[in-house]
């Protein structure tokens, strides 16, 4: 009798406990009529900037604004990418799908590179996410909790927030 691999077994449960949560969480990018059947091609996602030059996000569950969690939302960071340090409120699980990510803690072990299939779950505490080099990096990030982030030192102490990307006008 074969096993099933453990990558598609964690694959699974993700995409399951994450389904899951997007039918029955009253925070959604948009609005449902009941229980509908939801599907959004890759083509017709609406990417925003995170701050003028940072990451392109799209938001499936919840929203950057909303005052409660869960958010899920794809990322899309260019090659070289450093988020710098940072924290967030809530911790979060990652599932890289294109690319390779460096997440390095601080006071942990060097990261490990994870490329498309890898996953990680980020504490609340001091870290820093970065895309390799070698191409532009595309992940799933799923919060319990409202979306947020803090730029901090790598000591803790908050920083500035970026500036938020101007709104474009739909002519």
């Amino acid at each position: 009798m074969k096993s099933t691999p453990p990558l598609f077994t964690l694959a699974l449960t993700l995409v399951t406990a994450t389904a899951g949560v997007a039918i029955t969480s009253p925070a959604r990018a948009k609005p449902r009529a009941g229980d509908a059947f939801v599907q959004l091609p890759s083509a017709e996602m609406k990417w925003e900037e995170f701050y003028p030059g940072g990451p392109l996000e799209s938001f499936v569950v919840g929203s950057k604004e909303a005052k409660h969690g869960p958010t899920g939302f794809f990322i899309k960071f260019k090659p070289g990418f450093d988020s710098g340090w940072h924290i967030h409120e809530s911790e979060y699980a990652g599932v890289i799908l294109a690319g390779t990510i460096l997440e390095t803690n601080k006071g942990s072990d060097a990261p490990k590179p994870l490329g498309p299939g890898s996953y990680y779950m980020q504490p609340k505490t001091v870290h820093k996410t970065e895309c390799t080099a070698a191409a532009e990096c595309l992940l799933w990030i799923f919060e319990e909790g409202k979306f947020s982030f803090t730029p901090t030192t790598e000591d803790g102490k908050p920083l500035p927030r970026p500036a938020p990307a101007a709104k474009k006008d739909a002519k």
